[in-house]
């Protein structure tokens, strides 16, 4: 499938719609998904389902911007999933493993709101999930500035 087809098929489900966001506006997202990380780092010893969720909270705020830079936003229709397929997508297989990371921490932060009595985060994955977040963060920074190279960034 063509970046032109995902987008179109995208578009004609309603998940996504074309919208011009400010880099002001990017950079703000950016800042909160580093933010969520620095907070997911503390989360850690008090924590760990928070530090968790927290870390997907910022992978999350991370892939938005890069929705954004790529001239659109989610609709509110299923707007997590949809988010982290637009990221795998156009990360496309290079980050494969690292996208699978996202949608599989998607699933679980979604049953530690939902239904905490059948979710256990151990100390293990909270502190893989700030190391994936990380990495995420780090990768869609530099895709954002590959995407706009003449914009001047404060992330």
């Amino acid at each position: 499938m063509t970046s032109k087809e995902f987008l179109n098929e995208y578009t004609e489900k309603n998940l996504i719609k074309p919208e011009k966001i400010g880099f002001d506006q990017i950079e703000k997202v950016m800042n909160s998904a580093e933010k969520n990380l620095q907070v997911s780092e503390k989360l850690l010893s008090i924590d760990e389902g928070h530090a968790y969720e927290t870390a997907y909270t910022a992978m999350l705020h991370a892939a938005r911007a890069f929705v954004f830079v790529k001239g659109f936003r989610p609709t509110t229709n299923f707007q997590h999933k949809t988010v982290v397929s637009f990221a795998s997508y156009f990360l496309g297989n290079r980050y494969k493993a690292l996208t699978e990371k996202f949608d599989y921490m998607r699933k679980n932060r979604n049953n530690f709101i939902y239904e905490p009595w059948k979710f256990h985060v151990s100390m293990t994955d909270a502190k893989s999930a700030l190391e994936s977040a990380c990495e995420f963060i780090k990768i869609i920074k530099e895709e954002i500035k590959k995407e706009h190279p003449q914009g001047h960034f404060n992330f």
